[in-house]
């Protein structure tokens, strides 16, 4: 009987040069009491748009922090709440600092729709400094939204790493990303072993499941002027304590970087963590749905 696969999408990281883009911050502090309704509006633009939801990840994780007008950097946070992107945590997190309270509010808003309870603590941060009371409010409903992820729906084990790369300086980092990246999943509990998880969903009467992680291949490449370093992962999900293999999840991703900015071996380990850690996030796009089949 073939098992359920499915492959995460490829992700493209590039490298920027040392030199930051100058971000003039404008708008007018007039429009934090239409925050609510103006954001509303910028929603339902962004979702009848499929040519903002097809961006690059990249460009909106630029934009929203360093684009110099503020209804750029308020669609660009949007468009990723929209895509559930992971990867932009980071960037939506730094956004709640933005000196536009539309941009704080729309930031809130988007870590709600990923539904990464990582953020809470930096949502929590930024509530609590917050004068605008509607842009708080916003903050508070993501809070709401990111508490209700937390209830624990199934316990993980991530039972076995393996890298088959070639590159044995990537292993831990491999290992850590695998087990930081299955926590983040909305419901997921992850158990420091397969006996923890068993014993543990047993007495809170919670399905359990082990993943097995492969690094599968490392590859580096040139096109034109930069150099590429494309990584590949597979995700193995078991159901325990029965051991029937329930699914697997692909994931692919190339870190970019202009060859001339290569200065060093330090760089291209660098290059390559990143391509490691995004190929990673890519899997984990697809463990969800395949977590919740694994546990029916």
């Amino acid at each position: 009987m073939a098992l359920p696969r499915q492959s995460g999408s490829l992700i493209e990281r590039r490298a920027v040069s040392s030199a930051k883009p100058s971000s003039a911050r404008s708008g007018s502090r007039g429009l934090l009491g239409r925050v609510v309704a103006w954001l509303a509006l910028i929603v339902l633009v962004v979702a009848l748009t499929p040519a903002a939801f097809a961006q690059d990840v990249t460009q909106l994780k630029k934009d929203v922090l360093t684009a110099s007008d503020f209804r750029v950097r308020v669609t660009a946070a949007l468009a990723l709440g929209k895509k559930k992107e992971l990867s932009a945590v980071g960037a939506l997190s730094q956004a709640l600092k933005d000196d536009n309270g539309a941009v704080r509010a729309a930031a809130a808003a988007a870590l709600g729709l990923i539904g990464d309870t990582s953020a809470m603590s930096a949502i929590e941060r930024a509530r609590d400094s917050e004068k605008d009371a509607n842009v708080k409010s916003s903050m508070e409903k993501a809070l709401s939204t990111l508490k209700g992820q937390r209830k624990t729906k199934v316990i993980v084990s991530v039972s076995r790493t393996e890298n088959k790369s070639g590159e044995p300086k990537v292993s831990s980092l491999f290992t850590s990303a695998i087990k930081s990246e299955i926590g983040r999943i909305p419901g997921v509990e992850v158990a420091p072993s397969e006996k923890d998880a068993v014993e543990q969903a047993k007495q809170r009467n919670l399905p359990t499941l082990a993943l097995d992680a492969k690094l599968t291949s490392l590859s580096k490449s040139t096109s034109g002027a930069d150099t590429a370093i494309a990584a590949n992962v597979e995700l193995l999900i078991r159901k325990i304590p029965e051991q029937s293999l329930k699914a697997t999840v692909k994931g692919n991703a190339k870190a970019l970087m202009n060859s001339k900015a290569l200065k060093n071996d330090a760089d291209v380990a660098a290059l390559r963590e990143d391509a490691v850690k995004a190929a990673v996030q890519s899997a984990i796009k697809g463990a969800p749905t395949a977590i919740d089949a694994a546990t029916k």
